[in-house]
């Protein structure tokens, strides 16, 4: 662990002058790729920003103006795009990190933060002249930062929210209790109930929502098998309504769940917007669904998460999220997720839902 400024990143509140509290502005930068990511990040930036303007520098694909459209002082956002899924954007290559460079100098930022390895970030922060930089400082990118302590070498390879826990003990942010919270916005919730109203589904407590897509086709949990979870539900709990959600490229997906129905009509396709799908969840009876983002939403939203995996251990960092696994010695292995019973996600769900006097 090496240390540079021993500082703390939180201090006492700022002084009040004629009444106006004086907030120094925080530029923070976590620019992993995808929602996830930045859902395990998340209680720490929110508790920073109880004390800092933030500007939060991310990538476009962890649509972070959704996930923290309810937190106050996220002033902005500052779109970091560059190595998109294979994709190039405005800040690969050299010119790019000049690009960026200029684009941080523009923010206008007090500090830096930086969540990530690289020395990229470090570097355009200090050449954007922000003049104190706070990071990780695993391997080249401590050579960039001046402020803080350091995580070791070993912390690298952690789980995003050990790390950020650890991280954030030696510096002196850590948040009374890290808890994972996302709110929808009111015209979110407003779209979302014309939605529900206009589907027939009628309460959206009465709503189960399962999410059957995933990345890559090893996270993703056979359509008959959610047909079957669907069919089970429904057998015994004959008031409850389904939504099937997933982002348009996954109605194929949702179809053939469909498909294998023999009664659809209680069924919900919720191909929403973001915003509007973290509506739905917030509001919405149970999740269940692959090991992707909106597992990890759904949580966030307070809901019990069921979540199906295969090709990682269980997340274990929320409560919320409730697991049902492979085998041991089954993890990581082509075509595992099939060997998940429907029978025992039935059973899961209907342990959380016992707890429900609408049940």
């Amino acid at each position: 662990m090496s240390d540079t400024d021993q500082g703390q990143l939180v201090q006492a509140r700022q002084p009040i002058e004629k009444g106006v509290s004086s907030r120094p502005c925080l530029l923070l930068v976590q620019p992993l790729v995808s929602i996830s990511d930045m859902v395990w990040h998340k209680p720490w930036i929110d508790h920073l920003a109880r004390e800092y303007d933030i500007i939060l520098a991310t990538k476009p694909t962890v649509h972070a103006q959704h996930l923290f459209a309810c937190t106050p002082h996220i002033v902005d956002i500052l779109l970091i795009e560059r190595s998109l899924r294979g994709k190039r954007g405005r800040h690969d290559g050299i010119s790019g990190l000049l690009r960026l460079a200029k684009d941080i100098r523009l923010v206008k930022a007090d500090k830096a933060l930086i969540l990530h390895h690289s020395a990229r970030y470090g570097f355009a922060s200090w050449l954007a002249g922000i003049t104190q930089r706070w990071g990780y400082g695993i391997g080249d990118s401590a050579r960039w930062l001046n402020a803080g302590r350091f995580l070791d070498r070993a912390a690298r390879t952690q789980h995003p929210t050990a790390k950020m826990a650890k991280f954030a003990k030696l510096n002196g942010f850590s948040p009374p209790q890290a808890n994972w919270t996302i709110a929808a916005t009111a015209s979110a919730c407003n779209a979302a109930d014309t939605f529900i109203a206009e589907a027939g589904v009628g309460k959206t407590e009465h709503m189960l929502i399962l999410g059957v897509g995933a990345m890559h086709v090893d996270r993703q949990w056979p359509p008959t098998h959610f047909a079957r979870l669907i069919e089970k539900i429904s057998a015994r709990f004959p008031h409850l309504h389904f939504g099937l959600m997933g982002v348009n490229a996954e109605l194929p997906l949702i179809e053939a769940v469909i498909a294998q129905l023999s009664d659809a009509s209680r069924v919900v396709i919720c191909t929403r917007p973001l915003d509007q799908s973290i509506a739905l969840l917030e509001r919405a009876l149970l999740y269940v669904g692959n090991d992707t983002s909106l597992l990890n939403i759904a949580a966030a939203c307070g809901r019990p998460a069921i979540g199906l995996f295969a090709q990682t251990l269980p997340l274990i960092y929320n409560p919320k999220i409730k697991s049902v696994a492979v085998s041991s010695d089954q993890v990581g292995k082509p075509g595992a997720i099939k060997t998940i019973a429907p029978d025992l996600v039935f059973d899961k769900v209907c342990t959380e839902l016992q707890q429900y006097e609408v049940i």
